[in-house]
């Protein structure tokens, strides 16, 4: 039984190994706890000292109110008053996306989502009105949006999400939320998994091992043998599940030598949801990308009339 003695002693000498391997990794990878983005990105945005670290979003405001961010109590940015519960015959639409949708460069006012609402409230009718919530953050980007909105944004009550994230710009989500139900024993080893840091490193070390694996904007992830669309899918499938509509808006750009350009081209979005054609609209608006870019994807007033406006006039017809 010689062998046996062993085998026990080789588990757990494993053991023991993988232990220690995993406490350097924690001192070493303090922050990439549960991250699928890169760590050198959760990084970046940290040493803004607008944003904290969070274990679900990767960063988040840091103080909320935040006078200097203009960001709200409840994490929008945003001046006119509000409360988490929605009012009676109010239309409320959360915009969802990085700093173009936050409005860099632009006033709190002068944003495509307040020009969409106050273009929607001129033309209501009925008593009824809209709520146009802003809750871009720089650097965010689809699987950031998917986590905000179960960790955050689920508690507003919303009719209508707007979604303006680039195409395939993050990996697919398939992390458990930290503090969130956990439901089968599977369940439950997989997020302890997602918890470790050796985890994390062997897969990473993996994923950068496959050559055929789908990178950022390169081409759509694959579900099987069928083409998928990342995160987008997974928001379309959480709108599905709680009665919301999903509105996917085209990210649109100023190419290097000043020619507008898109970043979604077609087939790149679910088929069956709405989509803002903000790439469409500003090349249709005539002026020069000068007039409505302040630099590759910072709309300038005059950008976020354009895609305010188109904005509006999708998710006009929307409501019930």
């Amino acid at each position: 039984m010689r062998w046996l003695g062993r085998l026990v002693l080789g588990v757990v000498v494993a053991i023991v190994v993988l232990l220690a391997v995993e406490g350097v990794l924690r001192v070493t990878l303090p922050v990439v706890r549960t991250a699928t983005l890169p760590d050198t990105m959760i990084r970046a945005h940290l040493e803004n000292a607008g944003f904290r670290y969070d274990p679900d979003l990767y960063w988040y405001w840091s103080m909320l109110p935040s006078a200097a961010m203009q960001i709200n109590e409840h994490g929008f940015r945003r001046l006119k008053p509000m409360t988490q519960a929605k009012p009676a015959e109010v239309t409320r639409v959360v915009t969802f996306g990085d700093s173009q949708t936050l409005g860099a460069g632009v006033g709190p006012e002068e944003t495509y989502s307040a020009v969409a609402e106050r273009l929607l409230n001129e033309a209501g009718e009925g008593g009824e009105s809209w709520e146009v919530l802003n809750a871009g953050i720089s650097g965010f980007r689809s699987l950031n949006v998917y986590r905000l909105l179960q960790r955050r944004i689920e508690a507003f009550d919303p009719d209508i999400v707007v979604i303006d994230c680039m195409p395939y710009d993050s990996p697919r989500d398939d992390g458990a939320l930290v503090g969130r139900p956990i439901g089968s024993a599977a369940t439950q080893v997989r997020a302890a998994m997602w918890q470790s840091r050796l985890y994390y490193v062997m897969r990473l070390g993996v994923e950068k091992a496959r050559p055929d694996r789908a990178r950022w904007l390169d081409r759509a992830p694959l579900q099987g043998d069928a083409l998928g669309h990342g995160n987008h899918d997974l928001i379309a499938e959480w709108g599905k599940e709680r009665g919301v509509t999903v509105v996917f808006v085209q990210y649109p750009v100023s190419e290097n030598d000043w020619r507008l350009g898109c970043h979604t081209l077609p087939a790149e979005l679910p088929g069956d949801l709405p989509v803002v054609p903000a790439c469409d609209a500003l090349k249709a608006d005539g002026r020069a990308a000068r007039a409505l870019f302040q630099d590759r994807n910072h709309l300038t007033v005059a950008g976020n009339e354009v895609v305010g406006k188109a904005l509006a006039e999708v998710v006009g017809p929307l409501r019930e």
